[in-house]
């Protein structure tokens, strides 16, 4: 950092700049700027009621996922132009309500939808898949021209990329307009999506909630539709943990199917531990579908060194068994669910009962605590903590959820560090957790089973805690012969695809506090989460993405008509 500037002087000075990219007939009247993190109310309507949208936008970024709006786009009878103008404009709404953004890219966006539309005419067919959607991305991502900084301020003086990388270059061969980049945790090292540099991220459901990290600016964007589909990466929960606290879909797909490579890190590279993946949250599970073909259908391992030869596998996603047998996981007794999550959990178990599917509860299983000891652990295997280092180059002090979360990801650190006989102990207790799982599935021949993504709904910022019921899906691998304790297996980390699916909302007078698990290591309180969304997780086992796509859609269409059929 130049001597001449504090870290707060580069910060002032990258709000400024992140400001001025707003147009000022974009800018919200004071009276919807009314909220902040201590507020008990939503900002939901605000995009639609503050005037600043015509009729015309309202209709595009409202009445359409992203397969019906490529669809339009592609037919002519919208324009790319008008999408990237619309989705630009609600971004920037969002933006003001909520601080979900990092980097925009508005007139780029702009000239991009132009382009398209002259494409269309000239060529008479799409550039691809993705032709006209509007595609948000975390911060993380390299974009050409616009910098990736993850929240920390010394990497506001890092060169910024003059071309895209892997994964934004293959979205925008495949179409897509690319216009804003969105806000993760400090580091990308906590729950909660706040940092110095761009603040934090508000839930648009309730703005005294976290929205969840560290793709809570993707989750909070989704919600607030100022995007339908954005791409976040997810090693603990990062992209299922924003879908739950905001109520939208959150996929994390198996290890090195979507490409990662050509994004900015703050980790130490060559970790043993488990890999972020990068997935995508939409509006809709057809979404899901549609970014996992195109981008996997794209072939991207002859782009990205770490992506798998793996196609996708059309005739399996799109089909599913009639009668699907399901793993029934409601809690850890080491973690205790809260009332709406049990409710929840119990209800969408009882609807796909009635709808013919076969529920098997299970009561044995591995610990989940024992998968985030191992997730924890594997944050020290970094005896330099070199994320750290990074923040305390500038001088900045860690944010509230990092403090707390320090002495959990660095403990062995502070005893000395791993040996490598310990590196070894920890790749073979990560084998045998994996080999639990991998028997629970095949002992009851489950197609996926679903579990809660957390035992909690959205809560207070700074409150999240750790994430058990999420960790457990990036410790997973299959492989029948690991249950032999003598197996010479590789230990790559492969995960197990989860996916996230809304599923309704608290409803304080229904999940009252008397119905709170006396050993809940956080407190519940049904007032202060009242409204908050609600999910379930729907796990399969490693790189049966695409059973997973099948069966998703099936429970996700299950449980929304039971819903509908539902009163309040």
């Amino acid at each position: 950092m130049g001597s001449y500037q504090t870290w707060q002087t580069l910060v002032a000075e990258k709000q400024a700049a992140q400001l001025s990219k707003i147009p000022q007939a974009w800018r919200l009247p004071s009276e919807y700027l009314v909220g902040d993190e201590t507020s008990a109310h939503g900002v939901m309507e605000i995009p639609v009621k503050c005037g600043i949208l015509s009729a015309e936008e309202l209709h595009i970024t409202q009445d359409f996922d992203a397969v019906s709006l490529a669809k339009a786009v592609q037919l002519g009878t919208i324009k790319a132009k008008a999408v990237a103008t619309a989705f630009c404009k609600r971004a920037a709404i969002a933006q003001q309500l909520t601080s979900c953004l990092t980097e925009t890219m508005f007139d780029d966006a702009i000239k991009r939808g132009e382009y398209l539309d002259e494409y269309i005419e000239l060529h008479g067919k799409p550039l691809g898949p993705l032709h006209g959607v509007p595609i948000s991305l975390k911060d993380s991502f390299d974009c050409a021209g616009v910098q990736s900084t993850m929240g920390i301020v010394s990497y506001l003086e890092h060169p910024v990329p003059k071309e895209h990388g892997t994964a934004a270059a293959i979205l925008s061969d495949l179409g897509a307009i690319l216009y804003c980049k969105t806000n993760t945790s400090q580091a990308l090292m906590s729950s909660d999506s706040h940092n110095n540099v761009f603040g934090r991220t508000l839930n648009p459901h309730k703005l005294s909630l976290t929205a969840g990290g560290s793709s809570g600016g993707e989750g909070a964007l989704v919600a607030l539709r100022g995007s339908i589909l954005g791409v976040g990466t997810d090693m603990a929960g990062s992209i299922r943990i924003p879908a739950l606290c905001n109520g939208t879909y959150g996929f994390k797909p198996s290890t090195w199917r979507i490409p990662f490579f050509g994004s900015t890190f703050c980790h130490r590279m060559g970790s043993p531990g488990p890999p972020p993946v990068a997935g995508p949250l939409t509006c809709s599970f057809d979404d899901v579908t549609l970014f996992l073909q195109a981008v996997i259908g794209s072939q991207p391992w002859n782009r990205d060194p770490t992506a798998l030869a793996i196609p996708w596998r059309s005739a399996v996603a799109t089909s599913a068994p009639r009668r699907l047998r399901i793993g029934f996981m409601l809690e850890d007794p080491k973690y205790p669910v809260h009332p709406p999550v049990r409710r929840t959990m119990e209800s969408s178990a009882q609807a796909l009962a009635q709808a013919g599917h076969e529920i098997i509860p299970l009561h044995d299983f591995p610990s989940l605590e024992t998968a985030l000891d191992l997730c924890l652990d594997s944050f020290s295997l970094d005896n330099t903590v070199e994320w750290k280092r990074h923040i305390d180059v500038s001088g900045e002090p860690l944010v509230a959820s990092l403090v707390e979360n320090t002495p959990l990801v660095t403990r062995k650190v502070e005893k000395g560090g791993y040996t490598v006989d310990e590196i070894f102990a920890f790749g073979a207790a990560c084998l045998q957790y994996k080999a639990g799982w991998n028997m629970v599935f095949t002992q009851h021949r489950l197609d996926v089973l679903i579990c809660p993504g957390a035992e909690k709904t959205a809560v207070p910022h700074d409150t999240w805690g750790t994430p058990p019921y999420t960790v457990p899906w990036s410790l997973t691998e299959l492989s029948s012969s690991s249950r032999c304790k003598s197996a010479k297996l590789s230990n790559t980390p492969w995960q197990y695809p989860a996916v996230i699916l809304p599923v309704g909302r608290v409803m304080k007078d229904i999940d009252r506090n008397d119905l709170a698990p006396s050993a809940s290591p956080r407190p519940y309180h049904s007032e202060v989460v009242d409204g908050a969304p609600t999910a379930i997780q729907v796990v399969a086992r490693s790189y049966q993405d695409e059973e997973l796509v099948a069966a998703g859609r099936v429970i996700d269409q299950c449980l929304r008509k039971a819903n509908q059929m539902r009163p309040e």
